[in-house]
């Protein structure tokens, strides 16, 4: 689902140069590569908590939706 977000003129372009010097196809790609730049969060977290017994309360559920 896409989504539409509001930034300054000095903004966009500041992302259009960066999005040409990586290479990058599209903003969102150039986004997403910042932040996991930033995060450093595997790509693929599935299956990262296998086997560990955790217990979720109501609240972290509700967290989770909070990014």
């Amino acid at each position: 689902m896409a989504t539409t977000i509001q930034v300054s003129d000095t903004t966009k372009q500041m992302l259009d140069l960066l999005k040409e010097k990586k290479q990058m196809r599209t903003h969102d790609k150039l986004i997403q590569n910042l932040i996991e730049e930033e995060v450093a969060v595997p790509k693929s977290m599935f299956g990262a908590l296998k086997g560990k017994k955790l217990k979720w309360t109501k609240e972290d559920r509700f967290g989770f939706n909070e990014l």
